[in-house]
């Protein structure tokens, strides 16, 4: 990367990769220098004018209400003749191609579909620019199944008239791909149903329909749920197993060594029954 290093706030962001050159925007992967842990963040370099106009628009004049505190980006800023907008960086994994190992049953992948939903309902970003996400595959799944978005994105592709019903068709069509597996599956054909006729007018629609079509968890055979047993407690029942091991190892040990030194072993006088012995004579007629 060069050697230019970009200033936002109280950041020193230097280049360390490059995402995506585009005609519009280029996005870089940055490591802030004066951050102790290096922090990294991701970095658009919008440079076409126009498209520096649209984003100042949308960010502007978003029809989606936000929490407070919370914001599309982290910081906007400008460098020479560009603006810069700056986002979190979380290493790509995408959900196309890492689904798979997540998705061994139905109910799994009809829940990474509600999770990829709740991503997009709770996105800070403005319908636009959430659909250029949708449709550059920028869509993310980690390795403990939570859902996520990164940046890289051509901003030449962004169009300023997409709204939330065609992000929640794109939404609807990562859905389906996730659920192609499966064609009898009450929620894959209420899906096809509505995308074919564009029925879709919110995202929360569509969340509605994947929660009531979903298909209810089996409870597991008593095989599996032992075995769930077996592999929950497997660890304590060995230490317990081993600790019951070396008492009995111990005991024996001292066994061997009392007959050994005084050819009898006192422990098992315990045992013996108390009116067989009177003084020096047993009752049990084996004295």
């Amino acid at each position: 990367m060069g050697s230019l290093i970009y200033r936002a706030e109280n950041m020193l962001l230097e280049p360390i990769h490059e995402a995506l050159r585009g005609t519009q925007n280029d996005v870089l992967v940055c490591r802030d220098l004066r951050s102790p842990i290096g922090a990294k963040y991701t970095l658009w370099v919008v440079r076409d004018r126009a498209c520096v106009r649209t984003l100042l628009e949308l960010f502007e004049n978003m029809p989606r209400e936000l929490l407070e505190g919370e914001a599309p980006f982290i910081a906007r800023f400008a460098e020479g003749e560009s603006m810069c907008f700056l986002f979190d960086y979380q290493p790509p994994r995408p959900l196309r191609r890492f689904a798979a190992g997540h998705a061994s049953s139905v109910q799994e992948r009809e829940r990474i579909s509600i999770d990829l939903v709740m991503a997009c309902l709770s996105s800070p970003l403005p319908f636009p620019l959430l659909c250029c996400l949708l449709e550059q595959d920028c869509v993310n799944i980690a390795q403990d199944g939570t859902i996520y978005f990164t940046y890289a994105v051509d901003l030449s592709q962004l169009d300023p008239a997409d709204d939330e019903t065609v992000c929640t068709d794109l939404c609807v069509s990562q859905v389906l791909d996730l659920l192609e597996q499966n064609h009898r599956l009450k929620s894959m054909k209420l899906l096809h149903m509505k995308l074919e006729k564009s029925a879709y007018q919110s995202l929360t629609e569509l969340y509605r329909d994947i929660r009531l079509t979903v298909v209810p968890e089996r409870k597991p055979s008593l095989r599996k749920r032992l075995k769930g047993i077996w592999l929950r407690n497997r660890d304590r029942w060995f230490r317990w197993l081993l600790a019951a091991s070396v008492v009995i190892v111990i005991v024996t040990v001292l066994v061997l060594l009392s007959q050994l030194i005084f050819g009898d072993v006192p422990l098992f006088r315990l045992f013996e029954h108390s009116m067989d012995v009177v003084g020096t004579e047993r009752l049990d007629g084996r004295g």
